[in-house]
């Protein structure tokens, strides 16, 4: 089973193999609101985890995604072109997802994917086909030519979390994996080895989402002295576990990706204060940001009542990157998956309205792996979330990244 770590690489998630998929025609033309414009319907399609066991973290993503397309139709599209996405849901199940995508491909006629689930099998599928797919990708994925990621890459976000532990003082350092799949465990190398550029110790336990509780693996953290955990899991699952260790006296800090949050869940959780954040996206809850203040205002119209923290801001995000290629590029009636590709690659610098850092892909196999290497920071702070380092992005060298690059495998 490949794994794409949820929030840039640095979580694995647990995938359970579930009910069968379902989808919807989101953000049309008859169902937007919005009068149709001019020029030709863009089909876009987005395989997504909307429910499940992995809903908590992944299932934002559908209700952000599907309120892109409407609020971009509703201003009247892009490039006077109507969008029309059809969102089908893979239930956490990855053969569903590749069957879902090939129904998109082969049936729907999409010209692009926008947003992937945390777990996938039609990398190789979608790389033969040549139809690109925007998202966070996972660590097998890097070179694969038909994926732009977008936040952190699976090694920056890795340094990240080490770096900024290590800045807290953390010497000793926990990483609790899913027990579901061997391949959540893919991830620990990498870890090790960034810790141990910090002069950290990495102590790793298993943990399973249906556990009753999780005594045993705590009481392991506890003993070898950890003083900040990173927790492989959905957003319900890291706190169930953040809790049990807190209980069983462990007095650790938690250091998570942004995606893995579930904001109402997080602030009501007294043992979340002071945890250590990081985020390959702008956080979700300045609206001081242009492109965070027009996010939440349109979540709020084409929405009503969905989360918007972390993980839909970063699949508006991903759609945005669409959109900005899109209209940089000029696309116009009836366009291929090819030129969709060439149009990300003339990104130069894009940030959609502070949105994102400066973003580009430039061409050839080391598309992902230059880019995607900076990152915000925030915590918990009074049960508020405060913005670290003046609310700035931070940027990784990746002559630092190299030799993280050589311990994932190859696409």
């Amino acid at each position: 089973m490949r794994l794409r770590m949820l929030s840039a690489g640095v979580v694995a998630l647990a995938v359970a193999v579930v009910a069968a998929s379902c989808s919807s025609s989101s953000g049309g033309p008859s169902g937007s609101g919005g009068t149709r414009a001019g020029g030709s319907t863009w089909k876009l399609g987005s395989d997504l985890t909307c429910s499940g066991p992995l809903a908590s973290s992944a299932g934002p993503y559908c209700d952000a995604i599907k309120a892109w397309a409407k609020s971009v139709n509703a201003s009247g599209g892009i490039n006077g072109h109507q969008i029309d996405l059809i969102v089908k849901d893979d239930a956490g199940n990855p053969a569903s997802g590749l069957r879902n995508v090939r129904e998109l491909v082969e049936k729907d006629h999409v010209i692009a994917l926008v947003g992937l689930p945390p777990a996938y099998t039609f990398s190789a599928y979608l790389k033969a086909k040549k139809i690109p797919a925007i998202g966070i990708i996972g660590n097998a994925d890097y070179r694969n030519p038909s994926f732009f990621n977008v936040g952190l890459n699976p090694f920056a976000s890795v340094f990240a979390v080490s770096q900024e532990t290590s800045r807290a003082g953390v010497k000793n350092f926990g990483f609790a994996y899913c027990a579901e799949s061997a391949g959540c465990a893919q991830s620990l190398p990498i870890i090790q080895a960034a810790a141990g550029g910090f002069g950290q110790t990495t102590t790793a336990v298993k943990v399973s989402s249906s556990a009753a509780d999780y005594t045993a693996p705590c009481l392991q953290l506890k003993n070898a002295g950890v003083q900040a955990m990173l927790i492989g899991a959905g957003s319900d699952v890291v706190l169930r576990v953040l809790d049990s260790c807190v209980a069983q006296g462990l007095k650790a800090r938690v250091a998570v990706p942004a995606q893995a949050i579930e904001p109402a869940d997080w602030l009501k959780d007294k043992n979340t204060e002071g945890m250590i954040g990081i985020s390959g996206y702008a956080p979700w809850y300045d609206t001081t940001i242009p492109g965070i203040k027009a996010f939440q205002a349109s979540m709020a119209k084409f929405a009503p009542g969905a989360g918007t923290g972390a993980a839909a801001s970063a699949a508006w995000s991903i759609a945005e990157v669409f959109k900005g290629a899109a209209q940089a590029a000029h696309l116009g009636d009836n366009p291929t998956s090819a030129q969709v590709t060439q149009a990300l690659h003339g990104l130069q610098g894009y940030t959609a309205d502070g949105l994102l850092p400066p973003l580009s892909y430039p061409q050839g196999a080391e598309q992902n792996l230059a880019v995607s290497n900076c990152y915000f920071t925030f915590t918990i702070r009074n049960a508020a979330f405060a913005s670290s380092n003046g609310g700035k992005s931070e940027c990784i060298d990746q002559q630092k990244l190299a030799p993280f690059v050589k311990l994932l495998p190859a696409s």
